[in-house]
């Protein structure tokens, strides 16, 4: 069942990220299916282009809970979650990702981020490379925006890139 009445919430911290999903895909399905249809009849067979979907959400559960369980950590430090084995020796994450752990050797768990210039984790600095200091009217360009650029519109009908958000 699809729910999307309720109380208001900041950051959907009352709505799971699948939900979240299944609405947005809808609506973005609802809206652009027709324009996609019509762009692949027009555009017969050629060649397929490759395409990333790229979905950034803000919040996650926090790092202890997750790659760094503190096992020896005293009952009030350590998170709720008992940790497992992965495929790489050595490496255990939580009990919750079991898929993950079957194909740790394909990632990276960075467990050295200790800051950034504004003081906080700040995921802006991970997924730019820039911070907010001295940042320009309208903002630093887009990871979306930057690969439009590079690699062009490759079909008139279909946009290069959609943001979802303010920041997008």
């Amino acid at each position: 069942m699809l729910s999307i009445w309720g109380p208001e919430t900041k950051l959907c911290d009352r709505i799971s990220r699948r939900e979240v999903l299944k609405i947005g895909g809808l609506g973005l399905g609802g809206l652009t299916l027709p324009q996609l249809l019509q762009a692949e009849a027009a555009a017969g067979s050629s060649k397929r282009h490759k395409a990333v979907i790229m979905i950034y959400m803000c919040g996650a559960p926090s790092h202890q809970d997750m790659y760094d369980l503190k096992m020896d950590a005293p009952s009030e430090i350590r998170g709720e979650f008992r940790p497992i084995e992965t495929n790489v020796p050595g490496i255990e994450i939580c009990e919750h990702m079991p898929r993950l752990a079957k194909i740790m050797d394909k990632c990276i768990p960075l467990r050295s981020v200790v800051g950034s210039p504004n003081g906080s984790h700040d995921s802006f600095i991970c997924y730019t490379g820039r911070t907010t200091v001295n940042q320009p009217p309208g903002g630093w360009p887009s990871f979306g925006s930057v690969v439009s650029e590079v690699l062009g519109q490759k079909n008139k009908a279909v946009p290069p890139f959609v943001g979802l958000s303010p920041d997008a």
